[in-house]
């Protein structure tokens, strides 16, 4: 895959993790919580941290380990907090969208779009990196 592609598959990454920190830090301010931190180092992580790594092709199996690492934690976390604070009848709408399910799924999307950069930047890597012996 050419550079530029992979560069744009980096910034769409970026923009969504970008989003999602931005929507949380508004609906949770960390200075409200010690607990609104966690998801503001996540999200941090994942602006800055995850790009560079994703750039490398010996660092990209890394960087998506991370991705996946920091989309279950979000998962856990929204649903636990949607549970705990859930106040009215369960519903087909009130679990569509009175419920984080909206915000995982957003966050979600977060795993094919660090797959498919970690298939094409793996792709360009030599053959240690790549996983493959030398004698084959």
């Amino acid at each position: 895959m050419p550079q530029k592609d992979i560069r744009m598959l980096i910034q769409a990454f970026v923009l969504l993790s970008a989003g999602g920190l931005m929507l949380h830090v508004r609906i949770h301010p960390p200075a409200a919580s010690l607990f609104n931190w966690i998801p503001l180092v996540f999200g941090a992580a994942n602006i800055l941290l995850l790009p560079l790594l994703f750039r490398r092709a010996e660092t990209a199996p890394l960087a998506f380990m991370l991705c996946c690492i920091t989309v279950i934690a979000g998962t856990i976390g929204m649903a636990y907090y949607s549970i705990v604070e859930w106040k009215e009848p369960v519903t087909l709408y009130t679990v569509l969208f009175k419920s984080t399910l909206a915000d995982i799924v957003i966050l979600a999307a977060k795993v094919p779009l660090g797959y498919v950069l970690l298939r094409k930047v793996g792709g360009t890597a030599p053959a240690a990196a790549a996983g493959r012996c030398c004698d084959e």
